[in-house]
């Protein structure tokens, strides 16, 4: 069985989510301690100076992902995937948690390949901003969405000091010009894959792991002089060959990293498959915070875009600005669609997230609770009217807009 499209989207997905926890827990843990950043919070103590003949290789490993004094770095991920076609997703990026920010500065960059089919795009945080990002042109990810992020990723269970059992050292190793302890572990499957599960929003099935899941092995190659993690490489084998390969890698540890905002940022969001990955992310961010959904909607909302063209021809138009959650905002859905059915204006209806994607006509007729609805007239001039009203009075309303 070859290995689906949406399935390696999906995955792709989760991997920047899982980037993207990462840094942030790192700044919200910062944030809440008064402490030094850590790009992943563990309760281990730092390795003593001698770790050699005070700690076992269990000691070392633990200690080897508290990354407390890294506070800037680049790192390269691959995941393998197996299943009779073997798919390739790479991950390249850099954070920077100095700074003033509540927040740490990072960047990722993701791409797959597998049977033919091909995506890749990026992600870039500047603190209180974030971006999905294609080459030089970045679309912004909705304050809605983000924000909920940086407030609740504490809550993300992410641990990956707590998946190994029967730790060994198999000597030293050169890593990237670094002096390394190659340690090896066996490793509990079911750890790793609700991390990763909880970290999108999700759960494992125990049943389906047992089945599927034939051995985990892990490989950290520790460094000799600060006792931090320099590479890793996480194995999930099953049956028939079939199996899930992670390698990622830190560089450049503590020296400065370029960590900007796109040149072009557009309004809505990517499309294509990249567009699928957006989505994905953001659904994932969304169900691992709590965060309310409609945010998404407001991103990939067409209807900013198809207001505009009828505008600029002179047509009528029609917006509904609502929330899903209200009352009155449900109850004026039936009236909106009478008042498509007995006019000629584009009707459209949109969450209320999505106010700013519409420029300045909204602000100016200061949009900012639901139900609102605005009648543009042939001229461009605009109208709203705020609260319930019933289709009779709508259908006229829209009717007298010249």
């Amino acid at each position: 069985m070859a290995i689906s499209r949406p399935f390696l989207l999906a995955v792709l997905g989760a991997l920047l989510l899982g980037v993207t926890v990462l840094a942030v827990q790192n700044a919200r843990t910062t944030s809440d301690n008064d402490a030094t950043p850590a790009v992943i919070q563990t309760q281990a103590a730092p390795a003593p100076a001698d770790s050699s003949a005070t700690s076992t290789p269990a000691d070392t490993l633990r200690a080897a992902f508290d990354l407390s004094d890294v506070h800037r770095a680049r790192f390269q991920a691959n995941l393998y995937l197996a299943d009779k076609t073997t798919a390739r997703i790479s991950l390249a990026g850099a954070f920077d948690t100095t700074g003033d920010s509540a927040m740490p500065r990072f960047r990722v960059r993701a791409e797959f390949r597998a049977a033919g089919a091909k995506a890749a795009g990026g992600f870039v945080s500047l603190g209180d901003r974030a971006y999905f990002v294609k080459g030089d042109t970045g679309w912004r990810m909705p304050a809605l969405l983000w924000g909920p992020m940086v407030q609740n990723v504490s809550k993300i269970g992410f641990h990956p000091q707590t998946w190994a059992r029967d730790v060994k050292s198999k000597g030293t190793e050169r890593i990237a010009g670094v002096e390394t302890e190659h340690l090896v572990a066996r490793v509990d499957a079911k750890a790793v894959l609700n991390d990763l599960a909880s970290s999108a929003g999700g759960s494992v099935n125990e049943r389906a792991i047992r089945r599927n899941v034939k051995r985990a092995e892990l490989d950290v190659w520790v460094a000799k002089d600060d006792h931090r993690m320099r590479q890793f490489e996480l194995q999930l084998l099953g049956s028939r060959k079939r199996g899930l390969r992670l390698e990622a890698r830190l560089l450049d540890v503590n020296e400065p990293q370029r960590i900007v905002a796109p040149a072009h940022v557009r309004s809505g969001a990517p499309a294509g498959a990249f567009g699928g990955l957006a989505q994905l992310f953001a659904n994932g961010v969304a169900g691992a915070t709590g965060a309310d959904t409609s945010s998404l909607k407001a991103l990939t909302s067409p209807n900013p875009g198809r207001a505009a063209r009828a505008i600029r021809k002179h047509q009528k138009v029609v917006i509904l600005f609502g929330n899903a959650r209200g009352l009155d905002d449900r109850a004026m859905i039936p009236v909106i669609r009478s008042v498509d059915r007995r006019t000629k204006a584009l009707v459209l209806t949109d969450d209320i997230a999505a106010v700013d994607r519409y420029g300045t006509l909204p602000e100016d007729l200061a949009v900012s609770q639901t139900p609102s609805v605005v009648i543009v007239d042939r001229r461009g001039h605009a109208r709203l009217i705020e609260g319930y009203v019933d289709s009779n009075t709508l259908t006229q309303a829209v009717a007298d807009a010249r």
